[in-house]
Formats: structure tokens, sequence, C-alpha cells
């Protein structure tokens, strides 16, 4: 598996316009960033486990969407474990949530797509 799909991204600037991608991916970073902090709090506090699976569940859908597949994969394999009931409140997983994301970030800034 690649860490980024950028064919996926491609498609997307092709069907909403170059113009309109930097907004998606606003969105996109904003969602992010509160789905995995939503998924951490309720990881600390080992909360309610099928709030945690809706927020890790958004979070793997939308980084497809967007050709994070590394995201999309760490997402896929948490919910999974949530649904097996082997999910351990681990902190690495969330570390490295936040981690795929921000390397994603970085890696649509260095082909040059600009969000801000």
């Amino acid at each position: 598996m690649t860490e980024f799909d950028w064919a996926t991204l491609d498609q997307l600037t092709e069907e909403v316009g170059a113009d309109i991608l930097p907004r998606l991916l606003r969105t996109f970073y904003g969602e992010a960033v509160a789905k995995i902090t939503e998924f951490e709090a309720l990881s600390e506090t080992k909360g309610d486990t099928a709030a945690m699976h809706r927020a890790v569940h958004s979070l793997k859908s939308a980084a497809g969407s967007f050709g994070a597949t590394s995201l999309a994969a760490l997402a896929a394999d948490i919910e999974q474990r949530i649904e097996d009931g082997a999910y351990a409140h681990d902190m690495p997983a969330i570390i490295d949530l936040r981690g795929r994301f921000a390397a994603f970030k970085s890696a649509v800034a260095a082909r040059g797509i600009s969000v801000t």
C-alpha cells in the first residue's frame, strides 16, 4: 500500500476544479482534526465505543476520498478492532493517526497545493 493515492486527489481536482480543491481540503483538515481529537478523548476515558467507532469510521471515509490511503488504512484497522472488541484504547494508535494526518498535509503542501 502506498502512503498517498495521488490519482484519487487528481480525480477529485478534475471533478471539482483546482479552485475548489483547497476549500475542500481545509474542510477535510478541520474535520479530521475534530474526529481525531474526539476519538482521542473517548479513548482516554474508555468512553462510548459506538461514538469511537463513528469518529474513526468518518475519518476513514474522508481520508480515502482525498487519497490519504495510509491514514484511511489505519483508521480502518482501528475501526475493525473496535468492532471485534479488541481495541485497547492505546495511545500509540492515536499518535499514529496524528502522524499520518500530518504527513498527508505536508505531502499535499509539497505538491504545491495551498489551502490557506
